[in-house]
């Protein structure tokens, strides 16, 4: 049974209360699933110091999705999105002391902090061994970002007992099938297409290897195609849900599509940054592929977008939702809920 009942997560997009039924592999049952758009009132930065202007909007919403799900009072994990914060992968020596390895962390983020070291909350852990050295995950969050939301959260009533990102709580969700004996000795990428940024891990043997965070989201195609029609946002959130962009199939007429062509510089970017994380895990570690692609995330559900990625990067990709069952209130949820709600859902496998 999960120690975590009831997660908040607050992301760019989506505003989202879930609370817990049972959890097993492969299967989430929830007994309330309410979600609400996030005001634009709502920024996660690693480079600004108490972004959020307004905080009522935020609250308000918080508020509405505690009184949907009739709770007046509980503890939460509080999932925020990847790019609010700083994720690196240090190998270092396992002989370090923990003073030593204090310092290796520092010397390894400080020259990617926009903003002083002490300014941060750093945390650690290490995730085994290659060769004769450590591999390390390492986050930062800047301190005062998350004394703000916290706060706002407390405001309502609830209590962040865990503050977290999607990343590693996403692959928290498929970890059986990440360390099946069917994937012994595979490599597996995993790809969290976030609203705003997109997170690329490499796992082998269930371990994570290797992990970026890049600066490419969902929101981009939007405001592409909202620019280019000259369309509200929302309108073009509705047009990436309703036209076609990728075809089911590979062919060369995916090409001659307008609709694509439209957003093919930000696709490209997309593919440009999968694969080179791909590329440094596959140097770093001496490994010569990916076996396959895991997609999760809202911008997973850009339809057939997973067929033109399998072609762009040679390699099969599936989507997250292909792996687990997901059920709120007794009722079987669809596909697209299944990819956007991996990461709250993955808080539920949490020991």
């Amino acid at each position: 049974m999960a120690k975590i009942k009831t997660v908040l997560e607050v992301g760019t997009y989506e505003t989202r209360l879930l609370t817990f039924e049972s959890a097993e592999s492969g299967e989430i049952h929830l007994k309330k699933c309410l979600s609400v758009n996030t005001p634009k009132d709502y920024v996660a930065s690693t480079y600004i110091e108490l972004p959020i202007m307004d905080e009522v909007p935020i609250k308000n919403n918080i508020v509405s999705l505690k009184k949907g799900a009739g709770i007046s009072r509980d503890n939460v994990l509080l999932l925020l999105p990847d790019h609010s914060a700083i994720s690196e992968m240090l190998i270092a020596s396992p002989k370090y002391s923990n003073k030593e390895m204090e310092e290796a962390v520092r010397e390894d983020l400080e020259p990617m902090m926009p903003l002083p070291y002490d300014n941060w909350y750093v945390v650690h852990k290490s995730l085994g061994t290659f060769e004769d050295d450590e591999i390390t995950y390492i986050m930062a969050i800047l301190k005062n970002n998350l004394l703000e939301i916290g706060g706002i959260v407390q405001k309502t009533g609830l209590n962040p007992v865990v503050i977290d990102t999607n990343f590693l709580n996403t692959a928290n969700l498929i970890e059986d099938y990440l360390i099946s004996s069917d994937n012994k000795g595979k490599n597996i990428c995993m790809v969290h297409l976030g609203h705003e940024s997109t997170s690329i891990g490499i796992f082998r043997d269930g371990m994570l290897k290797s992990m970026q965070n890049r600066p490419v989201g969902g929101y981009d195609f939007t405001r592409q195609i909202s620019r280019h029609f000259h369309v509200a946002e929302e309108d073009a959130d509705q047009f990436k849900r309703n036209e076609i962009f990728f075809l089911p199939e590979f062919t060369p007429e995916q090409d001659t599509q307008y609709n694509y062509s439209v957003i093919k510089n930000i696709f490209t970017a997309l593919c440009r940054e999968i694969f080179s994380a791909i590329e440094i895990y596959l140097t770093k570690f001496r490994e010569f592929t990916i076996h396959e692609i895991i997609i999760s995330g809202g911008g997973a559900n850009f339809e057939n977008i997973s067929v033109l990625l399998a072609a762009n990067l040679n390699t099969p990709v599936r989507r997250i939702c292909d792996l687990y069952q997901l059920y709120s209130n007794g009722n079987p949820v669809g596909d697209a809920e299944k990819n956007s709600l991996a990461a709250a859902c993955g808080c539920f496998m949490r020991e």
